[in-house]
């Protein structure tokens, strides 16, 4: 954390834009909040049932039909930044859908991707 000390605001904020913003997810801050929780809900109920996966592995089996360039930048700043929220985290939100119904809520979000 000694490093942090050593950055300016400015300088952290490109840095987590670059590898983390979810900017590029052109939909409100609901939405996205949803797309995180949903995502968890899922990692989390699948981890309850044995499988040894993360977030990114989720997001990955959801959206297999992204591009690879998709796949291997905003799907992993994403798995990331939902690995990170559901650490320690038992409850989920579920926004009032079936456990069925949320992997073609989240693809339907992840869609909302534009990278420009």
């Amino acid at each position: 954390m000694d490093e942090l000390s050593n950055i300016s605001f400015e300088k952290l904020s490109a840095i987590y834009r670059k590898y983390f913003g979810l900017g590029y997810l052109n939909t409100d801050m609901n939405n996205k909040f949803a797309c995180i929780a949903l995502i968890c809900y899922v990692t989390n109920e699948l981890k309850q049932k044995g499988k040894n996966l993360n977030c990114y592995d989720v997001i990955l089996q959801i959206g297999k039909d992204f591009p690879e360039l998709v796949k291997n930048t905003f799907f992993k700043s994403l798995g990331v930044i939902c690995d990170d929220l559901m650490y320690g985290c038992k409850v989920f939100p579920d926004f009032g859908l079936k456990p069925k119904e949320m992997p073609k809520t989240i693809l339907k979000l992840l869609n909302e991707y534009c990278p420009f």
